[in-house]
């Protein structure tokens, strides 16, 4: 007995191995964390494990939704393949204010990072953000600021209180708990004497800025809320806010400027990418795909308009544009900022806006008419003859007879549109959608009479519906 116990034990532990080995995957891979999906405050999270393990650098983007140079410069990096390290990639921390092109919407998220309970979806954000840093060896923080920082005044654009052109840190090092020092401004010089040979323009040079966060004069005490201090003081790991500056008028030389120094800091800490084409192109909408009453697609193109009757459902199923992320469509007076892939019934001319972040790239009208049933066809087959009537006439034939309903017309209402049920009939298929047309019924075999008019088993109801609203109805009497 003792000896099978063994055996058995050997085969369980022998199995548990072979599906850890399974599960380990093989580097290099990507995987893509979504957090608050469909809403607008979508936070998705891209973690790259390059070939050879290594330091993991973490880039945050967007956690103030009015600067856009740090958000698309980090919506590069998660199409990367690493050939050493690790990275993890949050390109738009703050969606909402970036898709209204706000600091924020509930306040600051880059002065919550003291809170400790959550009082809203920036704190639940922030606390995701704090738990990516724990894994992580250096964090960045993507900014744009105001003019350009200098040690000294020149003048009112150009002085010790602007933030533009800078890698800031809280302090020029920092002890941590083991004794060991982190060199922030030795590192931050090191990346800023690289950056600098490939600007130009001097006026367009970084420089390093020392916050003095934690020291008791600090001008800057507010920093002490921030993601990066934070991040230096609680994971002892070094932590730097990149800000172009917002003057610069040109969106493509932020992007690319971010990119120099996001960079050099990878090479610093020895992460090697197949670095991307700091290319910026203009974002477009190439087409949508817009879902009628769950039942019929539409394609539409910027300035095109859809033509709906009052209560008919929509939903964005699908936003093709040349670019992936950062992708939203707002039904204007209904729903959200964030209205894909959302049921919605329409009951009021409208349009579509599609963004990417906080650029309008298209618009699609949505023209509402009222639903009129002045002219309705029913057209059918009774024992091969054909015969027609209108909207709450009575169509009477003998039980037994074979009926076959061909279509229903509605002015101006396109057939395929519709679904058209005679009650009581059940046809002979696997899945049931409600729709007889072209069915031969056998009047003999109609005994439901829950669905005929007052459960006496000879008149039942034709309705004809387009989505979940009722068009149209008439009736069959059986004699």
């Amino acid at each position: 007995m003792g000896k099978n116990k063994i055996i058995i034990s050997a085969i369980i532990i022998l199995l548990f191995n072979c599906v850890i080995r399974a599960e380990k995957k093989i580097r290099p891979y990507k995987e893509h964390l979504v957090y608050f999906k469909n809403t607008p405050n979508e936070l998705n999270v891209y973690k790259l494990y390059g070939r050879q393990d290594g330091k993991t650098v973490f880039i945050l983007g967007g956690i103030q939704g009015d600067e856009p140079g740090g958000f698309l410069s980090a919506d590069l990096y998660p199409d990367l393949v690493l050939e050493k390290g690790n990275l993890i990639i949050i390109p738009r921390a703050n969606f909402h204010s970036i898709i209204l092109n706000k600091r924020g919407v509930n306040g600051d998220m880059n002065r919550k990072f003291q809170n400790n309970k959550p009082k809203d979806v920036d704190d639940q954000i922030v606390n995701l953000i704090k738990q990516f840093m724990s894994e992580s060896d250096l964090f960045l923080n993507l900014h744009d600021g105001w003019g350009f920082y200098r040690d000294e005044y020149i003048d009112e654009m150009r002085n010790p209180y602007r933030f533009g052109q800078s890698v800031i840190a809280d302090a020029d090092f920092y002890v941590k708990e083991n004794g060991d020092t982190i060199s922030l401004k030795k590192m931050a010089d090191t990346v800023i004497e690289k950056v600098n040979k490939k600007i130009i323009n001097p006026e367009h040079h970084f420089h390093f800025m020392n916050t003095r966060t934690n020291e008791p004069n600090t001008p800057f005490a507010d920093q002490r809320k921030s993601a990066t201090f934070f991040a230096l003081t609680n994971y002892n790991i070094p932590a730097f806010g990149i800000e172009t500056s917002k003057n610069l008028k040109d969106l493509e030389l932020k992007i690319r400027y971010h990119n120099y120094v996001i960079n050099e800091f990878l090479n610093l800490m020895g992460v090697e990418p197949e670095h991307p084409a700091i290319l910026y192109e203009p974002p477009r909408l190439i087409y949508a795909m817009i879902v009628v009453n769950d039942r019929f697609p539409n394609m539409v193109i910027d300035g095109s308009v859809l033509n709906l009757y009052k209560g008919d459902n929509i939903k964005v199923t699908h936003i093709e544009s040349n670019y992936k992320r950062g992708l939203t469509c707002d039904i204007l007076n209904v729903g959200s900022e964030q209205d894909y892939m959302k049921d919605f019934e329409i009951t009021q001319t409208t349009k579509i806006i599609f963004r990417k972040d906080n650029f309008n790239i298209g618009e699609v009208g949505i023209n509402v008419n009222e639903m009129r049933t002045d002219y309705v066809v029913f057209l059918t087959e009774v024992n091969g003859k054909k015969q027609l009537f209108f909207q709450n006439d009575t169509l009477k034939i003998h039980r037994g007879d074979k009926l076959r309903i061909i279509n229903v017309l509605i002015d101006g209402m396109e057939s395929t549109s519709l679904t058209v049920n005679l009650k009581g009939f059940v046809p002979n298929v696997k899945y049931n959608t409600g729709e007889d047309r072209g069915y031969l019924i056998d009047t003999g075999n109609l005994y439901w009479k829950k669905y005929s008019l007052y459960g006496m088993g000879k008149v039942y109801p034709i309705v004809v519906t387009r989505g979940a609203k009722e068009v149209a109805k008439a009736f069959l009497r059986l004699q």
